[in-house]
């Protein structure tokens, strides 16, 4: 495969980019909570980068790196998991691979060591996507993971009650034969309800993987994640509106979450890799094949770029582009008084139709001579003008195009709307059919194409 990168003239083969949760401001904390925090980044982080420098596969690597961050106490995963308001854990996990888009999860597991474990099973084991509560402890059971004690999950001597104890962790992973994969895993929130399932284990709002766009783990509100399908939508937006995956990420940061909600972690399929909070905090690192290392527990404005991301700069599509193209030939065609050139765009079919003044004419011959009687000379041509062109996809070979057509004349000016339907034959994309309304004027019942 061809070599890929997050930057630089060398595109690294491998990435891996992962998040111990986002939260309070680590300025605050104190110097032992500090140390153990960045050193449990670095061991997970280490450990990815060796797998992946060793040939080892995206989804090996996503589990790996997350069981390491669970055995840790100092992320709210496996060992380190909040209690409910019941006192009890409740322990939630995904798994995603890009390649395939096959994924497992587990929701409200009580005795699994390692729940990213127990999903990656309910993915290759199962034909389900996520097993929750009393079936999945019995999956557990039935698989033979490691079980461990209520007592294991409250061993939290290294870190004082008294400050605040967050750490959702997560990880996206490209290796070297081009395959993305993704997870995340969590402890839940500290006095919640029993029950109460928030978006890591949700595949689509917590964890999400497809080799055609991105690996993405959440961490955060899990609620705001679920409702707005926030790993997903980070794909979507690549897949759908050609965004980047910097891009893409901002605008969910910046508009689509509130301030103090959580941050994102995101891994490119060309190893361009993204970490953004807009919480005080976030822990996280990332690694490449290109010899970056590193870790934080805050970036520097939330790691977001100086720039102002909005949706309404978003580029057009390739259609939309080569369409456009076509229609500004087609009034230079016109404005140089050549229907035949105007009318190569239209599809050269007896199923072309053409609806004008309530009057359809199927054909494209019949089209033709239809112009060019209402049309004889240049003079009753008249200088044409579309505007407003609004594109509406119909599937992967089709389009749908609305605008405003303006015919000025020195006798009698003209305007109103159009509607075309294009679909992308071998040769390009052609009109296949055309409806034209006319604005109504006084004295008039002429109308025009588009």
């Amino acid at each position: 495969m061809p070599h890929l990168t997050s930057s630089g003239d060398e595109k690294p083969n491998w990435a891996i980019v992962i998040h111990g949760g986002a939260g309070s401001d680590p300025t605050k904390w104190n110097e032992d909570k500090t140390k153990i925090r960045e050193a449990g980044l670095r061991r997970a982080l280490a450990a990815g980068r060796d797998a992946l420098a060793n040939g080892r596969n995206a989804l090996d690597t996503v589990e790996l790196v997350i069981r390491i961050l669970e055995d840790d106490a100092a992320f709210n995963a496996g060992r380190g998991a909040v209690l409910t308001k019941e006192g009890q854990v409740e322990l939630d996990a995904s798994i995603m691979d890009g390649k395939t888009r096959a994924c497992g999860a587990v929701a409200g597991v009580t005795a699994t060591r390692n729940p990213i474990n127990l999903a990656r099973l309910v993915m290759t084991e199962t034909p389900h996507v996520l097993l929750a509560g009393k079936g999945a402890n019995q999956f557990a059971e039935q698989q033979k993971v490691p079980l461990v004690a209520p007592d294991y999950f409250l061993s939290k001597a290294r870190f004082p009650e008294s400050e605040p104890h967050f750490g959702t962790v997560g990880c996206a992973v490209l290796d070297s034969d081009g395959n993305l994969a993704a997870g995340t895993s969590t402890g839940g929130t500290a006095k919640k309800l029993p029950g109460r399932v928030g978006d890591s284990p949700i595949v689509g709002a917590g964890t999400y993987a497809a080799n055609d766009t991105c690996a993405v783990s959440g961490t955060g509100v899990g609620e705001e994640y679920i409702r707005n399908s926030i790993a997903y939508d980070v794909a979507a937006r690549m897949r759908y509106a050609n965004e980047s995956i910097e891009d893409a990420v901002t605008i969910i940061m910046q508009q689509t979450l509130q301030a103090g909600v959580g941050g994102i972690i995101a891994l490119s399929k060309d190893g361009k890799i993204v970490m953004q909070h807009n919480t005080p905090g976030m822990s996280c690192g990332a690694a490449d094949s290109s010899g970056k290392f590193e870790t934080h527990l805050a970036l520097k404005d939330g790691g977001s770029p100086q720039r102002r991301v909005t949706t309404d700069a978003r580029k057009p599509s390739k259609a939309e582009t080569e369409i456009t193209e076509l229609l500004l030939q087609q009034v230079k065609d016109w404005n140089q008084g050549d229907i035949d050139a105007f009318m190569e765009p239209y599809w050269n079919s007896e199923q072309l139709t053409f609806s004008s003044g309530g009057k359809v004419t199927r054909g494209h011959a019949k089209t033709l001579l239809g112009y060019k009687e209402r049309y004889p000379d240049a003079k009753t041509m008249g200088t044409l003008a579309f505007e407003g062109l609004e594109f509406q996809a119909l599937g992967n070979d089709a389009m749908q195009v609305l605008g405003i057509w303006k015919l000025a004349r020195d006798n009698q000016p003209m305007t109103g709307r159009f509607t075309l339907v294009l679909r992308q034959f071998p040769e390009g994309w052609r009109i296949i059919h055309d409806h034209t309304s006319k604005t109504p004027e006084k004295n008039s019942d002429d109308t025009v194409q588009q």
